[in-house]
């Protein structure tokens, strides 16, 4: 990927790919919503209908519910769901947008010219005086024959809504208008005279206004249209006066929502971007500052701040400081020191002439520390230097950093969404709590059998019953699974002897002896024999496999624990099952002896490493002349090298047989090792599962009972709900539980 054209490309592609997971995301966030309306209409029904009460049995069960506040959780889901719109919208461009910002005439529209090779009569600007007027974002089209503009005019509504804010700013709500008419009709004279002359502010914002009240209809008929228009009609949409003739005036900009302008750009190696010019800070226009940062946060991928400094002051103002704080919170200070560039217009003569400044403003900038990516010094008058000292760099920083900032967006997102959760879990919680209260007393009794029954009988009984009836009464034996793979390893050692001919290559080489060879042989047959018997873990794990699966049946089936009615053991293997039901229940905050228990059952595993590969090694030492003084007497010469390899593997059958024999006699040692392992990891998890914290107040056999009467409304539903007298209210309640529970995962409010 050498060009900067492939990186945007690649970029682009990498955003469609992640459009899937925000919408994933909304569709998640859309389910939770419902889930609090739900709740938030079976809360406004318990605050006014009597049946509850018979429901519920307290009234202070009544008082918790009514409690219990969304509003904490409606304002951060908000923010997300802003949020995801925002990523999504940004996520769906099909090009990188680069908006221009900077007060009024600091050379903005002068560098979008020369960028995208249009002239000042589609791009107005002039030295020093506020010429653009409306936004407009131009689109490099590779493809593009000639230049065109698709211009989008404000609604009606919008329009009224932009004249009614200006009226409120000036007269704080004595003028209001409701359509196009009214505004025509607006009485000028009498506001102007009723407008106190030492109101700079009102007396410049209505200057402004009465420019739509006597030219709106020259835009009439347009608003609420979209029109596409040629390269030669553009400045007239776009711009405040004529670029060769400044006193005649244009007026429909007021009425231009966005000016798309598309053309082809001189530079070659440009890449999918748009560039976006806003109206110059300090222009009369309401709003100026607030649309410039509402761009930034919502409609660019790099923000350049134009600033030419005054050939009188060439220092920072108030203003340079302002601007970039703002953008800087909008976008963040991460943001910005990647994608936020400052450009130092140079005039390097006539009117302005400022350039002699720029090494002192330079390092005013460097010592201030502002949060920027790159501070470029440029001749914005020069094509050239445009393109080579702006454009070029700040598409390098862009096709390199841009994915790093779309991932620092979406963890930004993770955190509000982290702070989603946690309202979202507060009331989950509290509604389970309630559940219990309101499942109270009577439905404990009338499930007190099943309860009992599930983890004493069914669960620890059945346990206890696994580990005697079938593990102990094999302990001492030998594993027959173990057994077998461990006899086919023992007879692979004899595999592990070269072939003659490598023996004989080996003697050919004629850089080693016949006693090089042999130790050249025996130490490939170490590390044959090592890994053959470290294969054996495959066996072993399948063992620990099914010991642990026998284990989770017990906890899981509907004939014994049943809490596979909590998480379901479908396609799940016993260490994912553990894991995902420990989560589910909040096992470690709630059920800590339990959770030891179970976190027993979960990390149990035997392996070769641990109680078999010392021993091999140990036997191995007959073929690791390392460890021997003596080598083997080899009577033949390097001459005769047939038989010197005949005499070799002589030998080395020799060493195999001691090896053969040494391993035999150690494994009839330890091929019981694997039952007495699956034997105690059984046996550990029922001492914790039915006897931990027996001297303390919370038991673990208390745990498990708290375990079932927490879940007991999914563990048995539908006896649950017959122990109900008011089935309607009690299944809606329970149905809207369950679906908080359902959701109540931190993963549920994450963009992944």
């Amino acid at each position: 990927m050498n060009t900067i054209t492939e990186r945007i490309d690649n970029i682009i592609a990498a955003r469609s790919s992640s459009l899937a997971k925000l919408k994933a995301a909304s569709e998640t966030l859309e389910k939770c919503s419902e889930t609090v309306k739900r709740f938030e209409r079976l809360q406004a029904k318990v605050a006014s209908d009597p049946a509850y009460l018979q429901l519920f049995g307290k009234p202070e069960i009544l008082e918790r519910i009514k409690g219990v506040s969304t509003a904490g959780l409606h304002s951060v889901g908000q923010s997300y769901k802003a949020g995801l719109a925002h990523l999504t919208e940004r996520f769906a461009r099909k090009e990188l947008h680069i908006s221009f910002i900077g007060r009024a005439g600091q050379g903005k529209s002068l560098v979008m010219q020369n960028i995208s090779g249009l002239s000042g009569n589609v791009i107005p600007s002039a030295e020093g005086s506020d010429c653009t007027g409306a936004k407009s974002i131009i689109t490099n089209d590779p493809a593009a024959v000639a230049t065109k503009a698709r211009i989008e005019f404000f609604s009606q509504m919008e329009m009224i809504e932009i004249v009614n804010t200006y009226l409120a700013n000036i007269f704080y709500g004595e003028y209001k208008v409701g359509s196009i008419d009214a505004i025509k009709n607006l009485p000028l004279a009498e506001m102007k005279s009723r407008l106190d002359y030492t109101k700079v502010r009102e007396t410049e914002l209505l200057a402004q206004l009465e420019k739509y009240v006597l030219h709106i209809g020259e835009f009439e008929s347009s608003l609420g249209t979209t029109r596409e228009v040629a390269e030669r009609d553009i400045e007239k949409y776009v711009a405040q006066y004529k670029s060769d003739d400044p006193s005649e005036k244009y007026f429909t900009y007021l009425g231009v929502k966005l000016a798309n302008i598309i053309c082809k750009f001189p530079e070659e190696d440009a890449g999918k971007i748009v560039l976006v010019d806003t109206i110059g800070i300090g222009a009369t226009s309401l709003g100026t500052e607030d649309k410039m940062l509402d761009t930034v946060e919502n409609d660019s991928d790099a923000v350049v701040f134009m600033f030419r400094p005054d050939a009188f002051r060439p220092r920072l103002s108030n203003d340079e400081i302002n601007i970039i704080d703002e953008v800087s919170k909008r976008i963040s200070p991460e943001y910005a020191k990647e994608m936020f560039f400052w450009v130092l217009n140079r005039v390097t003569s006539g009117k302005g002439e400022n350039a002699k400044y720029m090494p002192e403003l330079k390092a005013q900038i460097s010592g201030r520390n502002f949060p920027v990516a790159l501070v470029l010094e440029v001749d914005c008058k020069s094509p050239e230097a445009v393109e080579n000292e702006l454009l070029t760099p700040i598409l390098k920083q862009l096709s390199q950093r841009i994915g790093n900032v779309d991932e620092l967006l979406i963890n930004r997102l993770n955190e509000l969404g982290e702070k989603l959760y946690e309202e979202y879990r507060a009331i989950a919680d509290a509604i389970d709590k309630i559940l219990v209260g309101a499942a109270n007393d009577d439905i404990k009794r009338a499930l007190f059998t099943e309860i009992q029954g599930a983890y004493k009988t069914k669960v620890l009984n059945t346990l206890r019953d696994l580990y005697i009836q079938k593990y102990f009464k094999v302990r001492e034996h030998s594993c027959a699974e173990w057994e077998q793979a461990s006899k086919l390893a023992l007879k692979s050692i004899f595999k592990s002897i070269p072939a003659k001919d490598k023996i004989v290559a080996l003697l050919n080489d004629g850089t080693i002896n016949q006693f090089n060879a042999v130790e050249f042989c025996t130490d490939l047959m170490r590390i044959q024999i090592i890994n053959r018997f470290m294969e054996l873990d495959a066996v072993l794990k399948v063992l620990v496999h099914d010991t642990k699966m026998e284990a989770v049946y017990i906890l899981a089936e509907d004939d014994k624990g049943r809490l596979g009615k909590v998480v379901s053991l479908e396609n799940l293997s016993p260490e994912e099952w553990l894991d995902a039901f420990m989560t589910k229940t909040e096992c470690a905050k709630k059920y800590p002896l339990l959770t030891k228990a179970l976190t027993s059952l979960e990390n149990f595993t035997i392996n070769v490493q641990g109680f078999l590969i010392y021993e091999i090694r140990r036997n191995l030492d007959v073929i690791d002349f390392s460890l021997q003084p003596k080598l083997p007497e080899i009577s033949a010469g390097l001459a005769e090298k047939d038989q010197v390899a005949e005499e070799i593997i002589t030998w080395l059958r020799l060493y195999a047989e001691k090896v053969h024999e040494g391993i035999e006699v150690t494994l009839k040692k330890l091929n019981s090792v694997p039952n007495k392992a699956r034997f105690a990891a059984l046996k550990d998890f029922y001492d914790r599962a039915a006897y931990s914290g027996r001297d303390e107040t919370l038991s673990v056999t208390t745990q498990w009972r708290y375990l079932y009467e927490d879940w007991m409304s999914v563990i048995w539903t539908e006896k649950y709900k017959a122990h109900f007298s008011l089935k309607g209210q009690a299944e809606d309640w329970d149905d809207m539980v369950a679906q908080f529970k359902a959701q109540n995962k931190k993963e549920t409010f994450a963009v992944r």
